[in-house]
């Protein structure tokens, strides 16, 4: 496989937790493989012949007539591409964004990140009446009277949404960064996580991966605007001298303000190793990324965020609240539209995000 050589720099606070993170995590594991933004498309994999690493079939049984993105371009991911996803599996994956979309919420509008149509994209809570858009100057707010979606602190420029989350299925999250994942192991790796590309591509493990502790995202978020415009995603691989408790695999995500972290599941070492685990893997410890941003950021826009999330039920969540705190340098109160039903129950403002 052709491989992305650029460098990311990025500076890391110095306080004791994230220190020992970074000592745990990078004594264990190596970065194997890197993609990133570029400015012209960039292929993973080889045109021919035409063979899908996930479900593994080849033309002329299935198709590859559609492009398709290693991260999605929901993200900003515009030019990095493989040629070994099928069109049917593409389909199957769309599903998966719009379930990681939709978890997002309001936080995609707050993040400014253009989506598939080049436009960042607006937010409505039906629920409320809430809705958020970008505009020419800022994030423009707008709510009914009677809803409190946004309590806001002049004194602080701070502010909090109370928000419904659209309804996304959670264990979409997870096999959507898994099919990422995937995306960056070497050609001759591939046969070794036959049990993760049967997990990707159908519903047969789902039930086995409840609960699994090695399948936990974990996530950084960071506050202020944009740090990653668009992804980065990063493959590391554990050292010869590094426990032999831990995944062979981790995957990190760089998108927008957060960070998401991944173990693959089931080299053939460690499916050996981790499904004997009894109860099957409630529990594992898994040396957690770093955070890498510098401390001048945090200082200007306050303290980062970590959480370890289990995504892997495959039920439905609908009206989940999320809750989406923000600080902006002004805030200007617009005139209610007169053209509005109801219009005295109408009220805008826009907000500059500091």
């Amino acid at each position: 496989m052709a491989r992305i050589t650029r460098t990311l720099q990025l500076p890391m606070p110095a306080d004791a937790v994230n220190q020992q993170r970074a000592q745990q995590f990078f004594g264990a594991y190596t970065c194997q493989m890197m993609v990133g933004p570029l400015d012209t498309p960039f292929y993973l994999g080889t045109p021919t012949p035409r063979a899908c690493r996930f479900c593994g079939r080849t033309e002329p049984e299935v198709s590859f007539r559609k492009d398709a993105h290693v991260m999605p371009d929901f993200m900003g991911n515009r030019n990095i591409l493989s040629y070994f996803e099928c069109d049917t599996c593409n389909a199957l994956f769309a599903k998966y964004e719009d379930s990681f979309a939709n978890y997002l919420g309001v936080a995609r509008t707050f993040n400014q990140i253009k989506g598939k149509n080049k436009k960042v994209p607006k937010f409505k809570d039906n629920k409320t009446g809430l809705e958020v858009s970008m505009g020419a100057e800022g994030l423009h707010i707008k709510t009914i009277q009677g809803q409190d979606p946004l309590i806001i602190d002049e004194a602080t420029n701070s502010a909090q949404l109370v928000t419904t989350r659209p309804s996304y299925i959670p264990i979409h999250l997870v096999k959507l960064l898994l099919k990422m994942a995937l995306c960056l192991l070497d050609e001759p790796e591939v046969a070794d996580y036959a049990w993760a590309r049967r997990f990707v591509t159908s519903e047969e493990h789902d039930e086995a991966a409840q609960g699994m502790g090695l399948l936990s995202v974990m996530m950084h978020s960071i506050p202020g605007p944009p740090v990653f415009p668009a992804p980065f995603a990063q493959l590391y691989t554990r050292n010869e001298t590094a426990p032999a408790d831990i995944p062979e695999k981790v995957f990190v995500l760089y998108y927008a303000n957060y960070y998401f972290q991944l173990a693959l599941p089931f080299s053939r070492v460690d499916k050996v190793r981790f499904l004997a685990i009894t109860p099957p893997l409630k529990t594992i410890d898994i040396p957690v990324f770093p955070l890498l941003i510098g401390e001048t950021w945090l200082a200007d826009y306050g303290p980062a965020s970590f959480k370890r999330v289990d995504f892997t039920s495959n039920q439905k969540r609908v009206g989940e609240e999320h809750r989406f705190s923000l600080s902006f340098e002004k805030m200007v109160e617009l005139p209610l539209d007169p053209a509005a039903p109801n219009d005295a129950s109408h009220g805008a403002i826009d907000v500059k995000p500091a």
